[in-house]
């Protein structure tokens, strides 16, 4: 079957920003796949809950801010000086950890460096190719997202905490003149558009729709960014603690665990597509599927205390919250191209999710210290149940409308 030169485009321009994606995941999940290494090493699980946050809060208020300048910017250049900037931070942490308080602001900036890379990233995607594509694009760097964990967990397996964090960062800035040097030849063969306007061309800025922003339920799905990114975000983080902590395996079996549950979790882009493509690319109805299957199965992790089982309901819980996340990264996001927001929504939206993920870390070490484990993973099912009523209620109205207009 021939390729259209649109489609060939896009496999190109998705191949680069999934391995770039792939790159910044890895550098933001070490500090996960590590604790406990860090732990056997003397830091403690406050310690490691702080520094989570403070990097979670620089990448969220990295995310409105840089991605109200990816809109501006172009997406080469944001990207490249991000994964280069975040690399050398690493670097710093690793020097610093557990010395002093600038281990914090070193890791912040790290946060706040790779905030530069996904807003960008999907306006350059959304501007660059048809709808259909820019949704399979989406999709391979939010699979890459969610092998990072994975690719994060087995470096951890078999090197140092220090080694894992040096790899990543070698890993950024090597990307970092990858992405800078591909674009540069994507943008020259027109595979790469870009709507900003050059200075010297006198073009007037684009127009950005921020009043339709309402009609295309902003606040939903602002909600169900708030939601996934605790789960996705904080508890993954947290993940291989709970093997090691409640389910009593060893620190390098509880690693090792983690990183095969990340991979299997990682699978969930496809799982989600498969389902939304079934319902009819239905966008309001696929996340009240999603989200009350996760409850379902957070609710069974109250009862179920054998360990084997334990994680294999732990992960379809995950990857049924993270479906509704690929929801909104994979298709709304990139369904906003007409109104010249791609970038600055995703970036709020993201800085939503990662607010909240920041608080969660930092909670979560002292919830789980008052309640215990089982009783943490009823607060999660009560967050899905939250999720699904949301998006019940919208959709039921949306229906009502629906009905309106064909009488």
């Amino acid at each position: 079957m021939k390729i259209s030169q649109n489609a060939r485009n896009a496999i190109f321009l998705g191949t680069l920003c999934s391995v770039s994606y792939l790159a910044v995941y890895i550098a933001r999940n070490i500090i996960g796949a590590v604790t406990p290494k860090m732990m056997a090493d003397g830091f403690s699980f406050e310690y490691i809950g702080r520094v989570t946050a403070v990097y979670l809060v620089a990448y969220a208020i990295g995310q409105l801010i840089n991605g109200t300048i990816g809109d501006w910017i172009k997406a080469k250049y944001m990207m490249s000086i991000g994964l280069m900037s975040a690399g050398i931070a690493n670097f710093v942490f690793v020097g610093l950890a557990g010395r002093t308080d600038l281990a914090l602001v070193a890791y912040a900036w790290t946060g706040f460096s790779l905030s530069m890379i996904y807003g960008p990233m999907t306006k350059v995607v959304a501007e660059s190719t048809e709808l259909k594509y820019a949704t399979r694009c989406s999709l391979g760097y939010t699979f890459a997202s969610f092998i990072g964990s994975p690719a994060a967990g087995l470096l951890a397996t078999y090197l140092t905490w220090q080694a894992t964090f040096n790899v990543g960062s070698i890993a950024l800035i090597l990307m970092a003149v990858v992405c800078f040097t591909v674009f540069t030849i994507f943008e020259r063969c027109g595979i790469a558009q870009c709507s900003i306007p050059s200075r010297k061309s006198g073009e007037e800025r684009p127009k950005k729709d921020y009043k339709g922003l309402l009609k295309r339920y902003i606040i939903k799905f602002s909600l169900i960014a708030i939601i996934t990114g605790i789960i996705r975000t904080s508890l993954v983080g947290v993940l291989s603690t709970y093997y090691f902590e409640y389910l009593q395996f060893s620190e390098e079996r509880a690693t090792s665990i983690f990183s095969v549950s990340t991979l299997i979790i990682s699978f969930t882009t496809f799982v989600a597509i498969f389902v939304y493509e079934a319902l009819g690319r239905n966008l309001h109805l696929s996340p009240i599927i999603f989200f009350s299957f996760a409850a379902v199965c957070f609710a069974a992790l109250y009862f179920v205390t054998n360990p084997l089982l334990n994680i294999i309901i732990i992960i379809i819980a995950i990857m049924s919250s993270n479906a509704s996340a690929t929801m909104l990264y994979s298709v709304y996001c990139p369904s906003l191209r007409d109104t010249g927001l791609v970038s600055g929504i995703t970036g709020f939206i993201d800085f939503l999710s990662y607010i909240a993920a920041a608080l969660a870390s930092m909670a979560i070490p002292y919830i789980v210290g008052d309640i215990g484990w089982r009783n943490t993973l009823l607060i999660a099912f009560g967050m899905m149940i939250v999720g699904a009523s949301i998006c019940a209620v919208s959709y039921i109205s949306i229906k009502k409308k629906e009905r309106a207009l064909a009488e």
